[in-house]
């Protein structure tokens, strides 16, 4: 998985079809950056609330841990900052490892600084038991606020299995036909004498 911080000029020229998260954040003048999350981790391989859900925790999860590490090193240098960006983007891209677009929405107006992408101080305080908690909460907001659980199915269905059935008569046929003779008891029959099972002799007409 990668994290790449596009200009304005590498924006524009960026894949229509590029697989991934996109954040796009406003820029003057039209000429706007962006944020780009690629890779397994962040590549939807269905258009699913699951697999959604996978690519936003990754993705939430990514602001988390990248915002622990830079308060860590922070403490010894304050001029230090990560690539990833505290403000609310302008619009936010999803498409599948296929290249397919799942969601183009526009976060203007939208509830995003409220849901938790970027972790506050007391966050970072909690225990990593709490922490995953928040992080899965966080994205489920994030999800209602994309309104996955309406659009997007739960998961694929699977085909059922299909079950072929003998016709009646056929299982009639096969229940009535008499159970064959065993090895032992034919050659004892054609002789005439008792089999070793003592069961009667069956005499053999000539």
């Amino acid at each position: 998985m990668a994290i790449s911080k596009l200009n304005a000029e590498q924006f524009a020229n960026m894949a229509v079809n590029a697989a991934g998260v996109v954040f796009e954040y406003a820029g003057k003048d039209g000429k706007n950056t962006a944020m780009h999350f690629f890779g397994a981790d962040y590549e939807a391989t269905v258009k699913t609330q699951d697999e959604m859900f996978r690519v936003l925790r990754n993705v939430v999860t990514t602001f988390w841990e990248v915002k622990t590490k830079e308060s860590l090193l922070r403490e010894s240098n304050d001029g230090i900052r990560s690539k990833l960006r505290a403000g609310t983007p302008h619009r936010l891209i999803i498409r599948t490892s296929a290249g397919i677009t799942v969601k183009i929405f526009d976060l203007d107006a939208s509830v995003w600084a409220r849901i938790g992408l970027m972790p506050t101080k007391k966050d970072l305080e909690r225990s990593a038991r709490d922490r995953k908690k928040y992080i899965h909460n966080a994205t489920k907001a994030l999800m209602e606020a994309l309104n996955f659980r309406v659009e997007l199915p739960k998961d694929i269905a699977q085909p059922e299995e299909v079950q072929i059935e003998q016709p009646a008569e056929q299982v009639v046929a096969e229940s009535a036909m008499p159970v064959a003779e065993t090895v032992a008891e034919q050659p004892a029959r054609r002789r005439g004498r008792k089999p070793r099972n003592g069961a009667e002799p069956v005499a053999v007409a000539a």
